[in-house]
């Protein structure tokens, strides 16, 4: 059997991220036909990421984390102090500014995906 290359630290980093987004998102469900837990929806953002290559521990902390900002008591404080400033940049970097009109949040989307 192959061990895994990965650090440790970088395991229950992760760990610790999918556990607060997963606390943080625990009552709330998509709004599609099946009413699938939120949870799904940042893990799967992230499994996409590592799928297309990407293997940068904060952009996939800050996958996990960033909508947890945007809809739930989490603040960009708590991300910092928490997972750091790097992963706090990245966040707020993808966070909608809910006081915009949905249309401008999402043109603003587009020009930030890179």
């Amino acid at each position: 059997m192959e061990h895994s290359s990965i650090p440790q630290n970088c395991i229950t980093i992760y760990t610790k991220c999918i556990n607060f987004a997963a606390i943080k998102h625990r009552n709330q469900r998509r709004l599609d036909s099946d009413e699938t837990p939120y949870i799904n929806h940042p893990i799967g953002v992230a499994y996409i990421l590592t799928e297309a290559g990407i293997t940068d521990l904060e952009v996939l902390q800050a996958a996990i984390l960033h909508d947890t900002v945007e809809d739930t008591d989490t603040s960009f404080e708590e991300i910092e102090s928490l997972f750091g400033p790097t992963v706090r940049a990245i966040v707020q970097e993808v966070t909608d500014d809910k006081s915009l009109p949905k249309q401008e949040r999402k043109r603003l989307q587009i020009e930030h995906a890179s």
